[in-house]
């Protein structure tokens, strides 16, 4: 009993949840920020978009990602479901570091935006050498 009163319990939460009805009515890609030493990763899930429906830019160490999916369906024939639609999104995150924009490099493969950004010298460790 304790159970379905739990799962009751949680499925009122999420109805109520502004974030997921904002995610129901305008769809939200996720992503990750990782630092990987000399680098920062930047990874977008973006499935069903072309490279060519991919806007990405650096400004002020601010990050922004527009994407756009177009889904065309046939007039012809009845549509008994249709969860899949066409889009456009856009999400701007704020760099921790300063990064080297002109060594950025962006793969899309398999629905999966890849994004390696160099950290800008004066963001790197340094090494400081002690002398006895």
């Amino acid at each position: 009993m304790f159970t379905l009163w739990s799962d009751m319990d949680r499925l009122f939460n999420i109805l109520n949840d502004r974030d997921y009805r904002y995610a129901a009515d305008q769809p939200k890609f996720r992503m990750n920020l990782q630092d990987k030493g000399d680098n920062l990763e930047f990874v977008a899930e973006l499935p069903g978009v072309c490279d060519k429906d991919i806007n990405l830019e650096i400004h002020n160490d601010t990050l922004t990602l527009s994407a756009k999916r177009e889904v065309t369906h046939d007039k012809e024939n009845t549509i008994y479901l249709g969860e899949r639609g066409s889009w456009n999104i856009q999400r701007s995150i704020s760099l921790p570091v300063a990064v080297e924009v002109e060594n950025t490099n962006a793969t899309l493969k398999n629905g999966i935006l890849r994004v390696t950004l160099p950290k800008a010298a004066s963001s790197r460790p340094q090494k400081i050498a002690i002398h006895a």
